[in-house]
């Protein structure tokens, strides 16, 4: 009963607060910065998104990461960086929506292209991906799809084959050959 009192102010704090985007299709070698969104659930799951992270950066292209762990605290494992910040429950208002000053500035920032690597349901990563400046959104959740630009196929749980499939398709939607 209380979840879904909450989950109403959220949805409706969002409605009010929506960002109109300037939407533009790009490929992510065309992208200067790239904005990642993913839930970190366990040391496995850091150590595959942060193999994805250092392969995006190795690129040139300014990427930042921001992930949501769903517990009290966050992990001693997910160590916080320049360009890579993690928050957890304790960073949510008492109906969700995300209160840390790096996620309010991840969500002011204008990415070329924001990725969301999550593959389950979560209310403050809709909250993040509602609010953002992105130029072009790209995820796999079913229930975020109304959110993306690009929706991919959720079967592909490996990290590293969603990234390649996005480099795929953004290539593909725009034609780009370099």
């Amino acid at each position: 009963m209380f979840s879904k009192i909450k989950n109403y102010f959220l949805q409706k704090y969002l409605t009010e607060n929506k960002k109109v985007r300037q939407r533009q299709i790009l490929s992510l070698q065309q992208a200067r910065t790239i904005g990642i969104l993913c839930e970190i659930t366990d040391e496995n799951s850091y150590k595959d998104i942060f193999r994805v992270f250092s392969m995006l950066q190795a690129t040139g292209q300014n990427v930042k990461l921001i992930g949501y762990i769903n517990e009290k605290e966050v992990p001693f494992f997910c160590l916080q960086q320049l360009s890579a910040d993690y928050f957890s429950n304790k960073h949510l208002n008492w109906y969700g929506n995300p209160t840390m000053v790096q996620v309010q500035d991840f969500i002011q920032k204008d990415f070329d292209v924001l990725i969301d690597f999550n593959y389950r349901y979560n209310l403050p990563v809709r909250a993040i991906l509602s609010l953002s400046n992105a130029k072009f959104i790209i995820g796999r959740e079913p229930e975020n799809s109304t959110l993306y630009d690009l929706f991919m196929d959720k079967s592909l749980k490996d990290n590293q084959s969603y990234l390649k499939e996005i480099y795929t398709y953004t290539k593909m939607l725009t034609g780009y050959d370099k």
